[in-house]
């Protein structure tokens, strides 16, 4: 009887520390906004030897067919609209305007809104570490991942002789406000800081945004 009792608690235990990868990508999805109805601001940061860049980005996807994005830094102040099959590109320092058949691999709006990894490549289905964090292993690294919070905490990737670091941050509400790559390659590190400053459903834009 008792080792009957034993082997059912083992079973609670291990049941208790079962998680799929299917039902992390469940919960990161709930916990998202949809990247093709998206609105947001950012401001991303390189620092390296010798090197700080600054860049705003403001960004609507509204629908498949619809984006704007605005790109302001000290080399580059931007605007694209994507309006179905067409393409318009502005280039703010001397108000000159192309506009261009729609090649979505030329333009890929949706990049600064995917702070996902698990949308892409192969992943491991997840392994429990210690209190709330299991490690995933896949194309991209090793991700560490919060159940009780459901979020992801950090991403550690080994490439030839860089060593790359992704730690994500969040505001109390539990919704990311920065993401931050740490780059070392044969001691000298990079730092690439993502801060997300708005991040909100574009379903209150007007369309007329998209017009040109």
């Amino acid at each position: 009887m008792k080792k009957t009792i034993l082997i059912f608690l083992l079973f609670l235990v291990s049941q208790s520390f079962s998680l799929t990868l299917e039902q992390v990508k469940a919960a990161l999805k709930d916990n998202s906004i949809p990247r093709d109805s998206i609105e947001m601001n950012l401001r991303i940061s390189v620092r390296a030897t010798g090197v700080y860049q600054q860049t705003e980005v403001y960004m609507v996807n509204k629908g498949p067919a619809k984006s704007y994005t605005e790109i302001k830094s000290g080399l580059l102040k931007q605007r694209s609209i994507v309006n179905g099959k067409k393409m318009k590109i502005i280039d703010l320092k001397t108000n000159k305007s192309r506009i261009l058949d729609y090649d979505e691999d030329a333009l890929k709006p949706n990049s600064y809104g995917n702070f996902n990894p698990l949308d892409s490549g192969e992943w491991n289905e997840p392994k429990f570490l210690s209190d709330d964090i299991y490690t995933i292993q896949g194309s991209a690294g090793t991700l560490y991942y919060n159940n009780k919070m459901k979020r992801i905490e950090k991403i550690e990737t080994t490439k030839g002789r860089a060593n790359t670091l992704t730690t994500f941050s969040y505001d109390v509400n539990n919704k990311m406000k920065k993401m931050e790559v740490s780059v070392i390659v044969n001691g000298t590190e990079s730092i690439v800081t993502t801060e997300i400053l708005r991040m909100q459903k574009s379903d209150k834009v007007s369309d007329a945004l998209f017009d040109f």
